[in-house]
Order: C-alpha cells, then structure tokens, then sequence
C-alpha cells in the first residue's frame, strides 16, 4: 500500500471511528494508524474487512483480519 492509498483509508477508518464504530486488527481493538501500518505492512496476503451491525442494523465494528494468499 502506498502513501497515496494509506491516507484516504486513514481518513474513512477516522470517520468511523469519529461515528462510534470500534476498529479491530486480527481479533484486538485498533486504530486507524495501527490498521493502515498493517495494511503497509502485509506479505503473502490482505486484510479482509468485516462489517459487524448491531441489533438496528447500523454498523458497531469494522474488524480487519488478515488473509493469506497462495504462494
């Protein structure tokens, strides 16, 4: 991920966050720094997100776990 595509991505987790959607990395509560390192940093695979709703059906958590790709 470059630093052109980490900065809008920082920018809607922010968002999400600033809406009271809490943001999870591989299973641990995170921020939007710490979920666009991880991005940056990722080999041999991606992060896939996961929208969780609440019982309104509005979003409560956005988790990122990470998927590895085939070699």
């Amino acid at each position: 991920m470059s630093r052109k595509t980490g900065k809008p991505l920082k920018k809607e987790l922010r968002d999400y966050q600033e809406a009271g959607v809490t943001l999870w990395l591989d299973g641990h509560p995170s921020t939007p720094k710490k979920i666009v390192k991880a991005h940056k940093l990722a080999e041999n695979g991606v992060y896939m997100r996961d929208y969780v709703e609440n019982e309104k059906g509005e979003i409560a958590k956005l988790k990122f776990d990470f998927v590895k790709t085939k070699k």
